[in-house]
C-alpha cells in the first residue's frame, strides 16, 4: 500500500471517552501520529468501563484507541502544562473535549501556540447558545436531539439507539471537518478553530426527519421498525427469524409481489404514496404471508427478484458473517497477545490501513515523548 494520506502529521489528543478518541482513531488509521495525553491518576475513563474487559483491560478502550500512543501529564500543574504547551507547539492538530473555562486554564490559547494548528474542540453543545458550559453525554444529546423521540415502537417509550450514536456521529464530523482545514492548510497556510458538538452533531444527523418537521411543523413521530415515507421498508418475520425488507421503488415492489406469488398486489398498491397510505392493510397482509415460511426461504425467493432484503442478525452473527469477516484483523497487544478487532472500513486502491499498534497502556510512551518534547519543544510547523 502507497504511504498513509496522514503520514507526517502529528496529532496531540486531549479528550477522553468517545466521541474524541474515535476521532483521533481514525486520524491515526489514516496514518498521523496520535499522542494521547491522559491524567496519570487513571487516565481516559473508558479504561475503567466494564466488563466486558479483555484480561482485565477495558474492550471499550480497546474499541476507539489503537494507533496512539500515552502521554500522561498532569496539567493542573505548571511543568505539565509546559509539557502540553510544547507539544501543541509541535502539533499539526489538537483535538480536545473540554469545557470552555477548562479549555483555556489547561491548554491556554492554542492559536497563539501554533498558528497552523487545526484545533478541534469537541463540547456538548455549541459555544454559543447557553448550554455552552454544560457537559456532553451521548443519552442526553439523543434525548435532546429528538433522536429518541424518534426511536422505538409507535407506541412504546421512547428509546436511545443501542450504541453511542450522538458521539459517533460527532466524531465522523470532527474527522470530517479536520480533512477540510488541513486542505484549506495547505492552500492558504492558515490553521483554523473548529467546533463540533454532540447536539448539533446529532440534531444535524436527523436529515429527512428533521426537514419534515420543519416543513409540515408537525413534530415527528416514531415508526418503529416501519419507514415513515416509505412501505414495505421495515422488519417482517419468518416463520423462524425476523428479516428486513427495504422496498425503495415502485419497481422493487413489482417484484416483491413475484417473489410471494401474489401479482393483484402490484395493482392494488401499485405506487409508494398508495402504500404508504394503506399500510394498516398491506403490512399485515404482508406479515401474514411471510411468517408461513422461514426467512431464508424469503431471503432467496426476494433475491431472486432483486428485492432488497437481510436476515436481522446479532452483531457477532455479522462479525462472522462472509461479508463481516472482511472488516475483521488481529492486533498483537503486549499483555493480551493477539486479540479480534474491528478495521476501519475505508480501503485505498484496494487496500485496507495497516494496524500499526494496539491501544497502549496508561502512560506507556511518557518517557519517550517527554525527552522528545524537552529536546525540540518549539519545534512548531
Amino acid at each position: 500500500m502507497r504511504r498513509p494520506p496522514l503520514d507526517g502529521l502529528l496529532v496531540a489528543d486531549f479528550s477522553r471517552v468517545l466521541a474524541g478518541p474515535l476521532c483521533t482513531q481514525l486520524l491515526g488509521d489514516h496514518g498521523a501520529r496520535v499522542i494521547k495525553v491522559e491524567d496519570p491518576r487513571g487516565g481516559d475513563e473508558t479504561r475503567r468501563w466494564g466488563p466486558p474487559f479483555l484480561d482485565g483491560i477495558s474492550t471499550y478502550f480497546l474499541a476507539v484507541n489503537r494507533n496512539k500512543e500515552s502521554l500522561t501529564l498532569d496539567l493542573k500543574t505548571d511543568a505539565g502544562r509546559a509539557l502540553a504547551q510544547a507539544l501543541i507547539r509541535r502539533a499539526d492538530i489538537v483535538v480536545d473535549n473540554f469545557l470552555p473555562a477548562q479549555r483555556a486554564d489547561l491548554l491556554g490559547d492554542v492559536h497563539a501556540l501554533n498558528p497552523r494548528a487545526i484545533h478541534c474542540s469537541i463540547s456538548g453543545f455549541d459555544a454559543d447558545t447557553a448550554e455552552a458550559a454544560t457537559p456532553g453525554y451521548d443519552l442526553l444529546a439523543q434525548a435532546g436531539t429528538g433522536l429518541m423521540s424518534i426511536t422505538g415502537e409507535a407506541d412504546g417509550e421512547p428509546m436511545k439507539i443501542g450504541v453511542a450514536l450522538a458521539d459517533v456521529l460527532t466524531a465522523h464530523h470532527a474527522f470530517g471537518a479536520i480533512g477540510s482545514a488541513l486542505y484549506a492548510r495547505e492552500r492558504d497556510g492558515q490553521g483554523a478553530r473548529l467546533e463540533v458538538s454532540l447536539f448539533s452533531s446529532t440534531l444535524a444527523s436527523l436529515v429527512n426527519v428533521s426537514q419534515a418537521a420543519l416543513a409540515t411543523g408537525d413534530e415527528a413521530r416514531r415508526f418503529g421498525n416501519e419507514h415513515a415515507s416509505i412501505v414495505p421498508y421495515q422488519l417482517f418475520h419468518g416463520s423462524d427469524r425476523p428479516f428486513a425488507i427495504g422496498v425503495g421503488t415502485d419497481r422493487q415492489f413489482a417484484a416483491l409481489c413475484r417473489a410471494i406469488e401474489r401479482p393483484e398486489l402490484a395493482t392494488a398498491y401499485a405506487t409508494n404514496t398508495r402504500r404508504v397510505e394503506h399500510r394498516g392493510t398491506l403490512v399485515p397482509l404482508l406479515d401474514a404471508i411471510f411468517r408461513t415460511r422461514p426467512a431464508e426461504h424469503w431471503l432467496t425467493r426476494l433475491r431472486q427478484e432483486a428485492v432488497p432484503v437481510s436476515l436481522v442478525q446479532g452483531v457477532l452473527e455479522a462479525l462472522r458473517s462472509e461479508p463481516g469477516k472482511v472488516l475483521l484483523a488481529n492486533i498483537e497487544h503486549p499483555l493480551l497477545g493477539r486479540y479480534e478487532t474491528v478495521s476501519n472500513p475505508v480501503r485505498v486502491d484496494g487496500a485496507r490501513f495497516v494496524i500499526r499498534s494496539a491501544p497502549p497502556s496508561l502512560g506507556e510512551h511518557t518517557e519517550a515523548i517527554v525527552s522528545e518534547l524537552r529536546a525540540s519543544p518549539t519545534a512548531g510547523r
